[in-house]
């Protein structure tokens, strides 16, 4: 039944074009199907063409997006415009020479102290509140301090070397220090730990087999993704604030911070009071 119908209807539009068509003069008929063509390819051609700006322009954002490192973050940070990515191989091997490992010396000491220069940095109140907290401001000025997350990381991989090193570095300790530079370490580690899994590098190792060796050996020097890091610790250098400066920290109740430039070397603390929070 519905079959029929249809087809009665096809036949009806049919008949009705017939009949059109037969009381206009070929001409018309010419012309009429010229317009309607024209209609057609001009209309393709928009579409085409807009669908070609439409295409470009994703190509495009992708392209700056990925050159850029400016990617979608679930955490604000004013350092996320210095973000570049580029392609690393990891010296993985078993004796790796390097700055900032080997015994305890004026050089690799000097080492870790210049990659940690920009720890602290000044933010403005803004940057603060778009991450809900709070800081100490900076004397006389209208900044905070603050640090990029990266440089605690690296502050406490630091501290787990000297941990190694622990007679050179901290000689002569009081029982009560130890336990406080235990714990101070343990800290690190569980930081390092939360680190590593947080950005859960998915970069493959492989494993090998060796003439000399009934073990196969994996093989960890590949290619990783990684951040630009002096792009980074040039952002940092640009608002570094050196903490440790003579009377710029300065506790609204016990007086100043670091009157000599220095801080404990066991730097652990067991503080649960109050927070202050200035205005």
């Amino acid at each position: 039944m519905d079959e029929d119908r249809y087809a009665t209807s096809s036949a009806s539009r049919s008949s009705d074009e017939d009949i059109t068509q037969a009381l206009l003069p070929d001409s018309k008929i010419e012309d009429a199907t010229t317009t309607v063509a024209r209609r057609h390819g001009r209309g393709n051609i928009i579409r085409f063409v807009t669908l070609q700006f439409f295409l470009i322009s994703i190509y495009t954002t992708i392209f700056l997006a990925l050159r850029s490192g400016d990617r979608d973050h679930l955490v604000y940070s004013p350092a996320a415009s210095a973000l570049k990515f580029e392609k690393i191989r990891y010296n993985a091997t078993l004796v790796i020479e390097s700055a900032y490992n080997g015994p305890p010396s004026p050089e690799v000491d000097a080492a870790w102290t210049a990659l940690l220069d920009n720890m602290n940095i000044a933010v403005p109140k803004s940057d603060l509140d778009k991450i809900g907290s709070t800081s100490i401001r900076i004397p006389n000025t209208s900044t905070y301090f603050a640090g990029l997350g990266v440089f605690h990381e690296l502050h406490c991989l630091k501290r787990l070397r000297q941990y190694t090193w622990k007679e050179h570095y901290f000689p002569n300790i009081t029982p009560n220090d130890e336990r406080l530079n235990r714990l101070h370490t343990d800290h690190c580690l569980e930081i390092l730990r939360q680190a590593i899994m947080c950005r859960a590098d998915i970069s493959l190792f492989t494993l090998q087999w060796s003439e000399d060796n009934l073990h196969p050996r994996a093989d960890f020097s590949q290619e990783h993704e990684c951040v630009d890091f002096q792009a980074v610790f040039e952002w940092a250098g640009k608002r570094r604030v050196d903490a440790g400066a003579p009377g710029l920290l300065v506790h609204p109740k016990f007086g100043v911070a670091y009157p000599n430039g220095t801080s404990s070397k066991i730097g652990g603390s067991e503080d649960v009071s109050a927070t202050i929070v200035e205005d």
